[in-house]
């Protein structure tokens, strides 16, 4: 039988419980600005990697 690799939260590095969802982590246990900040952050550094192209 195949193992499936644990998800990893990507804003605390934490392992997802089989039985959660990343989604139901990301909003139960981070706050709206913590999330806002990582996508902006995402966000930057994707246009950043644009531009060194």
């Amino acid at each position: 039988m195949a193992t499936r690799s644990p998800v990893v939260c990507p804003l605390c590095q934490g392992e997802i419980p089989h039985d959660e969802s990343l989604e139901d982590h990301l909003v139960d246990g981070h706050a709206k600005r913590k999330l806002a900040k990582f996508v902006v952050a995402e966000m930057e550094a994707m246009e950043i990697e644009d531009v060194s192209e």
